[in-house]
């Protein structure tokens, strides 16, 4: 065997070595990638998933956004009424308290008043202690009468 022989066998030798360790690589590659193609394909699932997840979420919270909209403007509707409703209160006290003080202190009162102390006056009078004064003091003798 020749120089050149031998150098031919250490080159097919080399390079049979090198198309083994490319063939391995490759395997090894092939692997790898199916992994990781089997990862994303799980994780695209889970991401499926998880984006109807929060789309059920996200229309939930618009559902109840709306309700609340609702209840707030029933709100504001309930506070406008609630404030004509003390406006009407204020002016029906205004009228109520103008129209007793008309009817006290005017004639109509004044006689009223009169009125009442003559037959309170009177009842006193006949009734004796039965239509006694609140604060009188009463004997006991008065009260078996």
């Amino acid at each position: 065997m020749s120089v050149t022989g031998i150098a031919a066998l250490i080159a097919a030798v080399s390079f049979a070595v090198i198309a083994l360790a490319v063939a391995y690589v490759a395997i090894r590659l092939t692997r790898v990638v199916g992994d990781a193609a089997t990862l994303v394909r799980d994780t695209r699932a889970g991401q499926e998933a998880l984006l109807l997840r929060a789309n059920a979420a996200v229309d939930r919270a618009s559902a109840q956004l709306d309700a609340s909209a609702a209840v707030a403007q029933s709100m504001d509707d309930l506070g406008a009424g609630m404030a004509d409703l003390a406006g009407q209160v204020t002016a029906l006290a205004g009228f109520g308290h103008t129209m007793a003080g008309a009817v006290v202190s005017g004639p109509v009162g004044k006689a009223a008043a009169f009125a009442y102390g003559v037959r309170h006056a009177v009842g006193l009078r006949r009734g004796g202690p039965r239509n006694a004064v609140p604060g009188k003091v009463v004997r006991n003798k008065e009260l078996s009468r």
